[in-house]
């Protein structure tokens, strides 16, 4: 058992001071940073003491608080150092006691580059008071560098998703709602920002709104100020900005069309007119098909804007490009594909058009037509080429003795035999039948093949003369054939035309004829010269009417004047050479060419012919009239202009 000796009263108050000098004391109170860059206030849903991005990086004012041994009077040394994560930093600052009562706190500087880097740091200072150390409480910095991440685009109301911010939706509503998504990162303190335009630059920002409750959606009012006046495509987005200063990219860019004109109304459902006045039962065929099928609109419709309003026409599914509306009316080319689809028929397919008015198509829902569609035909085809590439040329051969393809007088008033290598898929049904310079040839003819679907030889049509006869000369002149299958349908497929060269008799071009001629006398003279605003003085001459293979040709006239009556003897000066180009109508109804004075006046009196010569029928021709030229009076006077 141990045994305590008691303590006089001198030794226990030794002993009490020794207690009462090793108790533990407080520590050095932390530093703080200077009220020129405050750490920002502390949220709830926050790291605490968080340093703006303004100031990250930044060298800092930091203030250490008056510690107690400062007013010691034995001049004690020492000094204060900062340190930045346990690490001796900046510049310290050296003292001797007591210092001066007035001084309450020390400021020292943090230097420029520690506080950049994300992550909680410590911030502290050495207090070295007559060499030694004392304890000091420690600062937690919190820095923060990443910004909040956007979470995709804004959402707008369901009618302004579908249809674009459209003017009978402002005046309706008066703005857009803007709803930005809820994202992760998201907490108090967060400014986020929406824009409105096409471009950063040229955009204009909604409003910004600061996250107060993180659980209440953020939402701005574009207002029908904001939208303006431009129409056509534009963007919204927003940025995040968290209470640091770190700022987001911007979001992803919502698409919207602005349409400020009143919508199309009064539109009807496809017009179609090979199909719409087709004959009952209504059908769209192979000759439909290829010339093509148009689909579109009669009309005007209401709010109808020009250079604006585009048709985007559907057919069986495959949408068309848009094409601008310029008039009324107007149809869109259908390709032969879009209604060869899947199958060449017989089959029902739906058509259908919007309006296309920058990116918004009027009606909501497409309005339709359902039509019949038969491109079904005979022989080897499928597809859209007309002439059939896959039906061979006919060979032409006459009885008199000249080659294949080549038609003269000798073989006039005999058959003549026109063959075509039997095509492929040839069926029970199929009818051949010939055709001439454009004319089918009757069966009476000998144009007409019936097949039974057996047949493997060459086709062979004989055809009677009389046919060659009315189509008279041509080189070339085009023969083919067409296939038809009445029992299918009433679609036809033509052959590519063989050229043939045709010359049964000569060519005769319409006659040409001086007009005016003296009635008396018979005479080309002065009183046979017309006024014409170009030449002067000239003489006219008519050429007939009626000759279609004039049309689209230039005949290249002639006038000659000659020595004498039987036109061999070539009178010096007097050669004019023109050309001259007839209008259609002018084939039709006849037409003047004139000669002009100079010749003229050069043939005196004397003889004279205009002439011209042309292609007809694939040959030069020529028609001429020679008459008495007298350009001189009886004292010798040329005609006077």
């Amino acid at each position: 058992m141990t045994s305590f000796k008691p303590l006089d009263p001198a030794q226990n108050r030794a002993r009490y001071l020794v207690v009462r000098q090793s108790m533990p004391t407080e520590d050095a109170a932390p530093p703080y940073l200077h009220a020129d860059n405050p750490l920002l206030p502390d949220t709830a849903d926050d790291l605490p003491n968080q340093l703006h991005s303004s100031l990250q990086g930044a060298q800092l004012k930091v203030l250490i608080p008056r510690f107690a041994q400062a007013g010691d009077e034995n001049a004690i040394p020492g000094f204060l150092n900062l340190t930045w994560n346990g690490s001796r930093v900046g510049t310290r600052y050296n003292y001797t006691t007591p210092i001066d009562p007035a001084i309450t706190e020390f400021e020292l500087l943090l230097p420029a580059g520690l506080t950049n880097a994300s992550g909680s740091h410590e911030l502290s200072y050495i207090l070295s008071h007559g060499g030694n150390p004392d304890e000091v409480a420690h600062e937690v910095i919190n820095i923060d560098t990443q910004a909040p991440l956007p979470n995709g685009e804004v959402t707008l109301p369901a009618e302004v998703e579908r249809d674009g911010i459209t003017k009978p939706y402002l005046d309706a509503n008066g703005f857009v709602l803007v709803t930005v998504p809820q994202y992760a990162t998201k907490k108090i303190g967060d400014v986020i920002e929406a824009f409105f335009g096409i471009s950063l630059p040229g955009a204009i920002s909604i409003g910004n709104v600061t996250v107060t409750d993180t659980a209440v959606p953020v939402t701005f009012n574009l207002t029908a100020a904001q939208v303006g006046t431009e129409e056509g495509e534009k963007e919204l987005w927003y940025t995040l900005m968290d209470r640091k200063g770190n700022k987001s990219l911007p979001s992803a860019y919502k698409k919207t069309n602005v349409s400020l004109t009143d919508p199309p109304e009064g539109l009807l459902p496809p017009n179609i007119p090979l199909f719409d006045d087709d004959t009952l039962p209504k059908l769209v065929d192979l000759a439909d098909a290829r010339m093509p099928l148009g689909i579109g609109i009669l009309a005007e419709y209401d709010n109808y804007i020009a250079d604006r309003d585009e048709i985007e026409v559907t057919v069986d599914g495959i949408l068309l490009p848009a094409q601008r509306i310029n008039g009324f009316p107007f149809y869109v080319n259908v390709p032969y594909s879009a209604l060869a689809k899947d199958s060449l028929g017989e089959k029902t397919i739906t058509t259908s058009y919007q309006i296309k008015r920058g990116t918004v198509r009027h009606p909501l829902t497409p309005l339709t037509k359902n039509i019949v569609v038969d491109l079904r035909r005979p022989g080897p085809g499928e597809g859209e080429e007309n002439p059939n590439p896959d039906l061979d040329l006919v060979t032409v051969q006459g009885q008199g003795g000249n080659g294949p393809n080549v038609l003269t007088e000798d073989d006039k008033d005999q058959t003549v035999s026109v063959t075509a290598q039997v095509f492929d898929g040839v069926k029970d049904g199929d009818v051949a039948t010939l055709i001439w310079k454009g004319v089918e040839v009757t069966a009476a003819q000998g144009g007409v093949i019936e097949l039974d679907g057996t047949e493997t030889d060459d086709l062979e049509w004989t055809v009677e003369w009389e046919v060659v006869d009315e189509g008279g000369n041509g080189n070339p002149l085009p023969v083919s054939y067409k296939l038809t299958n009445p029992d299918l349908n009433e679609n036809e497929e033509f052959s590519l035309p063989q050229d043939v060269d045709v010359y049964i008799r000569p060519g005769v071009a319409p006659e040409v004829r001086f007009q005016h001629m003296d009635p008396d006398l018979t005479l080309l003279n002065c009183q046979s010269l017309r006024a014409d605003a170009v030449l002067g003085k000239c003489a006219e001459a008519l050429v007939a009417g009626g000759e279609p293979e004039l049309k689209g040709k230039t005949l290249a006239c002639t006038y000659q004047g000659y020595s004498d009556s039987a036109g061999t003897t070539v009178k010096p000066g007097t050669k004019y050479e023109f050309n001259y180009s007839p209008s259609d109508q002018e084939v039709d109804d006849g037409f003047i060419i004139k000669v002009r004075y100079q010749e003229l006046l050069a043939t005196q009196s004397a003889w004279g012919e205009i002439s011209y010569v042309v292609k007809i029928d694939g040959r030069d021709v020529t028609s001429s009239h020679f008459v008495r030229v007298h350009m001189v009076g009886g004292t010798g006077t040329p005609c006077p202009i």
